[in-house]
């Protein structure tokens, strides 16, 4: 196995044994070996591991397995915990999505504050193959088939997996060779879980009953559709742009900007590019992006469909935007004081000085500053005391500005972004729906 991830770590990540690489160590075995294999090539490691507070007592002596392996290493050790049943039941994830957006985000947080660039994880070949039949059976594209990266980015910092040339027999008699334990997850042999289902009844039934090579011929169709994949991407950044333009190449521009947008392939799906052809019927997010220079008017929606749309809007900072598919007029306009019109918010120009806004669904546990208070207060108490019925609080649009929340459109506005004078420079937002066959938003009346 150490041959096999030198050759990967000088084709894929040449000169990443002269950095430090924080590697996310679970205490399995594909972990343990990765850490292992890494130091042996003179890497420069450090050890990170989150608890989920999940499997109680297995999970504590997880912990000090890892922490007895850094030490065992001569490497630091970076712990984390976290709640991921409770962070479950707030956003209405799966454990499985909470543990990996909660892991990840401290993983990204640690790697940052020690200023380490490259976060490391240990997936193998065989969980390649794994991947590339479950998404073959859920429907996927090229990209999909591509299956898991070997590298990519999450902003300055770089995921990377240096065991993915490696199968988990490899990985196996490479610790047994080291006389090096590892921890074993018993959920990793739970059947309810589709990895476990693959990995344990669908492949070896695949190998028995058609083809006893069928993981290589995954990974065969893997890197095909790896290469394939960049060419597409080349071709769809260099070809111009036209009515006549092939499917394939508006396709993968959709998908390049979804990507952008997300930082992880894993959130965006077949499905996800399919629907930026197609109208979504209660949008959830949108992002129009706001400059001083004229920009490309983005509007995202985070629904089940992960509708992606976009218009081109060319000119002044500020627009009147219509998106018909889904009867959506936004008009962003320069102004001065305050409105009295229930459609309309104005925001600071001051406070807002050119950076993004963000208009999106009200999420649960949205917390804002509401103007003529000293604290904060929920959106959901703040629909209470409003009377707004729950079936229609998604209606209402919920404006971002520098990462907080600036205003309920329409209802309230955070004291920070108040208009701070009736003479003062605003924004003047105003957001109506309209029914197919209703006149549009009323232009602004020149003076």
């Amino acid at each position: 196995m150490l041959a096999t991830v030198r050759q990967t770590v000088a084709a894929r990540f040449p000169g990443i044994l002269g950095k430090r690489v924080l590697v996310a160590a679970s205490g399995g075995a594909d972990s343990t070996a990765l850490a292992l294999a890494l130091k042996e090539l003179g890497g420069q490691i450090a050890l990170a591991h989150v608890h989920h507070g999940i499997r109680g007592k297995s999970a504590d002596a997880d912990a000090r397995f890892v922490r007895a392996l850094a030490k065992k290493l001569g490497v630091p050790f970076y712990f984390g915990r976290c709640d991921v049943p409770a962070e479950a039941r707030r956003t209405g994830e799966s454990l499985e999505m909470a543990a990996r957006r909660l892991r990840r985000g401290f993983l990204v947080a640690t790697a940052r504050r020690e200023k380490i660039r490259y976060i490391a994880a240990g997936h193998t070949a065989d969980d390649q193959a794994e991947t590339v039949l479950m998404r073959i059976v859920r429907g996927t594209s090229v990209t999909g088939l591509a299956g898991i990266p070997y590298a990519w980015p999450q902003g300055s910092l770089r995921f990377i997996r240096p065991l993915r040339d490696a199968t988990r027999a490899q990985v196996v008699a490479y610790l047994q060779s080291r006389r090096q334990t590892w921890r074993e997850d018993e959920s990793n042999v739970d059947a309810f879980a589709l990895r476990n289902r693959v990995r344990h009844e669908i492949l070896p039934l695949l190998e028995k009953r058609l083809n006893p090579a069928v993981r290589q011929a995954l990974l065969r169709l893997a890197d095909i559709a790896a290469a394939e994949d960049e060419v597409m991407s080349a071709l769809a950044q260099k070809a111009p742009r036209g009515a006549r333009e092939p499917l394939a190449l508006r396709r993968r521009r959709a998908l390049a900007e979804l990507y952008r947008r997300h930082q992880s392939p894993a959130k965006v799906g077949f499905a996800a590019v399919e629907n930026v052809f197609h109208c979504a019927e209660k949008p959830q997010t949108f992002f129009p992006l706001c400059g001083k220079k004229p920009q490309l008017f983005s509007i995202v929606w985070k629904n089940p469909k992960n509708f992606f749309h976009c218009v081109e809007k060319k000119g002044h900072f500020f627009h009147t935007v219509e998106i018909p598919e889904i009867g959506l007029h936004l008009q962003i306009r320069p102004g001065r004081g305050f409105s009295r019109r229930r459609n309309e918010t104005c925001l600071s120009a001051a406070a807002v000085a050119g950076r993004d806004l963000v208009f999106r669904s009200w999420r649960p546990g949205d917390r804002m500053k509401p103007l003529g208070m000293s604290g904060s207060k929920k959106l959901s108490d703040i629909f209470t005391d409003l009377k707004i019925p729950r079936e229609k609080r998604n209606s209402w649009m919920v404006i971002e500005c520098g990462g907080e929340i600036a205003a309920l459109a329409g209802w309230r506005v955070a004291r920070a972004m108040a208009v701070p004078a009736p003479d003062a420079a605003a924004i003047r937002i105003a957001i109506r729906r309209v029914r197919p066959g209703q006149d549009r938003m009323p232009r602004r009346r020149s003076s």
